[in-house]
């Protein structure tokens, strides 16, 4: 039985494990160890089955926790080498254990393939991934400013896909935030807006889809409801309507499983 849980979701901390047979694969962890713990034992997943942390992105909404929560499993934290490089060059707390991969490179542990994509963010060599196992892939980009050829290369026609939907436009021009805060977010390597996660689903989303996920949206600038309507009228677009998909919340867990005869079941937990 494949499992997927989302810890949390947002600017203030991101982290979702997926769940294969025996072993485990925790994508960020930007909480505090101990609210990992306590929001993995809130969606029932045994930590001792977490094999490796892969890192995105190098931000602290993803990365936070990382060196402790590492240290204490005794499991390697794995991610693109400049990023390691980077924080070995200002001194920063990491994992005693690290692995490193270039973007772009593919490689396997325990029953899981990993592809990592880049994506354009205003991070260092941010990536997103592709995990495959049992027959089928998770593919994850959550801090992107566009949907690239190569995004979209990578994406499509994934069984669960984990898309950003972070912000509404209107709601970020009309927010109190600096000119050049709304510029970054707005521009290519900051945010995915409602309109254009919607808008890609028409080159993403395959007769393999079987779930989607919308992640990191803004407190201050996206409504859940905003996030739903526009999804809704493109899945309706697109005659997709039985394709089931979640807005992700920052304070919410969310889990989904998925059973051996195909069906899947889906729960957030507050």
């Amino acid at each position: 039985m494949l499992k997927i849980g989302v810890l949390g979701s947002g600017s203030k901390g991101n982290s979702l494990i997926i769940s294969y047979g025996k072993e485990a694969l925790l994508v960020d962890a930007g909480f505090s160890r101990r609210e990992l713990l306590k929001r993995l034992e809130k969606l029932g997943f045994d930590p001792s089955s977490i094999k490796c942390v892969l890192l995105t992105h190098e931000h602290t909404d993803h990365l936070n926790g990382a060196p402790v929560f590492c240290d204490t499993l005794k499991i390697p934290l794995c991610a693109a080498g400049n990023v390691l490089a980077m924080k070995k060059r200002k001194n920063a707390r990491l994992p005693e254990l690290l692995w490193s991969f270039e973007p772009g490179e593919q490689f396997a542990l325990g029953n899981f393939k990993i592809a990592s994509f880049s994506v354009q963010h205003d991070a260092i060599d941010p990536v997103g991934f592709v995990i495959s196992c049992g027959g089928f892939k998770v593919g994850i980009a959550t801090d992107l400013g566009e949907v690239s050829p190569m995004v979209r290369r990578n994406l499509a026609n994934c069984e669960i896909l984990v898309l950003e939907s972070n912000y509404d436009v209107d709601m970020l021009r009309n927010s109190d935030r600096a000119l050049s805060l709304k510029n970054r977010i707005d521009g290519r390597h900051g945010h995915l807006d409602n309109r254009a996660a919607a808008a890609a689903l028409e080159n993403l989303l395959g007769d393999r889809s079987e779930l989607l996920l919308l992640a990191h949206r803004s407190s201050e600038c996206n409504t859940p409801d905003l996030v739903y309507e526009n999804i809704r009228s493109q899945l309706q677009r697109l005659n997709r309507n039985e394709l089931p998909f979640a807005v992700l919340s920052q304070d919410n867990c969310f889990k989904a499983w998925r059973h051996v005869d195909g069906t899947m079941d889906i729960q957030e937990i507050p």
